[in-house]
């Protein structure tokens, strides 16, 4: 579902000075490490924010992740961000997003990342966001990333 310019460019705007936020944890069964999550800090009344951080996998085989939730909004996305041919940049949800075996998967308001759509309530400054990646193999993989503002 393609995201409409406006918003991209707002939350671009936003996320431009976005500070380093401390270590999110991953859950008890991860076998997926977590550095610098953060959820972005929005002003009153926006229902959207993003998520960002690095996943890294130290496992052997590549982890596909294929869902995420958070009891902060209705619904959560996987997001890619691409320039196409044309050198237009725009922002489509996807089926998957792969931390690679041994590597890391960046998350950054760039490139791949997560979208929280219709939150619940205003998120504060600080406050944890819990969030539960799931991945192709029936796994789970649960974080905290604190709000943080851009």
């Amino acid at each position: 579902m393609p995201v409409p310019a406006r918003l991209f460019i707002l939350l671009l705007a936003l996320l431009t000075a976005c500070r380093p936020a401390p270590q999110a944890q991953a859950g008890p069964t991860a076998t997926l490490t977590v550095e610098a999550a953060r959820v972005v800090a929005v002003p009153p009344g926006v229902e959207e924010t993003s998520v960002f951080g690095t996943l890294r996998n130290p496992g052997g085989r590549p982890l596909r992740l294929t869902g995420v939730e958070s009891p902060a909004a209705d619904h959560a996305m996987l997001m890619v961000t691409r320039t196409d041919a044309q050198g237009r940049t725009g922002m489509q949800m996807t089926d998957a997003l792969t931390v690679p075996a041994g590597g890391e998967l960046v998350l950054s308001d760039t490139g791949d990342h997560i979208m929280l759509m219709g939150l619940r309530a205003p998120l504060r400054e600080g406050e944890p966001v819990a969030l539960t990646l799931t991945d192709d193999a029936g796994g789970t993989h649960t974080l905290q990333a604190p709000v943080v503002k851009p």
